[in-house]
């Protein structure tokens, strides 16, 4: 087999790996998960399903709201990461953002219902803060509910590829604090005692130790979905329709969820 031959033999063998769910031995030493968010448009039904399983949601009233972007969510948090309905709560605020911001992809994504985007998005922390050091092509995003001098760095690859989640990765002082263990919550300080609460699960899960995402056959995001698949934890799949599927604890219990159609959403416990 010539030179030539090789090199196609191993573009295709690293296509199939990508787009059967096999995950590449390569690891992504830079970055990890921050966060996992869901797209909807109203978050009450999704929220009451999931709470329906056992899980603590926090409540409504300590829920981030995203000033200037017109957006907020209902969040579920867990030890070392945590999940959030993401939703636009100010129209007029959102629309403004959008014009400030165009070729950055909330419209598509909050408006994936009705345009085949994909409704997910991942976002993402770095294990030695350096911007410069992303492996893949960003824009910076700044709004007024991350503070003076903050901002977000989002794939740009994002809005031209419908078919993947919404990616980005966030700065140190947003980034999601982990927790060995249950009793590792003391860890947060008394004054905010309450939060160690909603960490706390009936239903007795604790970590989420692997995502798999489904996502529409798009070939010319390969690239930039072989990138994100180095990270720990994160899997993709091909299929007809979009889906998540959140593994808890290694699956150690051996229950597993549907919350379609309300929700994009396979819970394994």
């Amino acid at each position: 087999m010539n030179k030539q031959n090789i090199l196609i033999l191993l573009k295709i063998i690293g296509f199939l790996l990508i787009f059967t769910g096999c995950k590449s031995n390569i690891k992504n030493e830079l970055l990890e998960v921050d966060h996992v968010l869901i797209w909807v448009k109203d978050p009450a039904l999704p929220k009451s399903k999931i709470k329906d399983l056992g899980f603590t949601a926090v409540p409504d009233s300590l829920s981030q709201i995203h000033k200037g972007q017109g957006t907020t969510g209902r969040y579920f948090n867990f030890l070392n990461t945590y999940l959030e309905l993401i939703y636009v709560n100010d129209s007029t605020e959102f629309q403004n953002n959008i014009k400030s911001n165009p070729s950055l992809d909330f419209e598509e994504r909050a408006n994936n219902s009705s345009n085949e985007f994909s409704p997910f998005g991942i976002g993402l922390k770095m294990k030695e803060y350096a911007p410069n050091s992303i492996p893949f092509k960003t824009i910076e995003y700044h709004q007024d509910w991350m503070g003076e001098g903050n901002s977000i760095y989002a794939a740009s690859d994002s809005k031209k590829h419908k078919s993947t989640p919404s990616i980005f990765v966030v700065y140190p002082k947003i980034a999601f604090d982990e927790f060995k263990n249950l009793e590792d919550l003391s860890k947060i300080p008394e004054e905010y005692s309450i939060w160690r609460e909603f960490f706390k699960h009936k239903n007795g899960v604790q970590k989420i130790t692997k995502l798999v995402y489904t996502l529409k056959e798009h070939s010319s995001a390969k690239d930039f979905i072989n990138e994100i698949d180095k990270i720990e934890m994160i899997d993709f799949k091909t299929g007809d329709t979009y889906l998540l599927e959140i593994y808890f604890d290694n699956h150690k219990q051996n229950k597993t969820f549907d919350l379609r159609p309300e929700l994009p959403l396979k819970i394994y416990m």
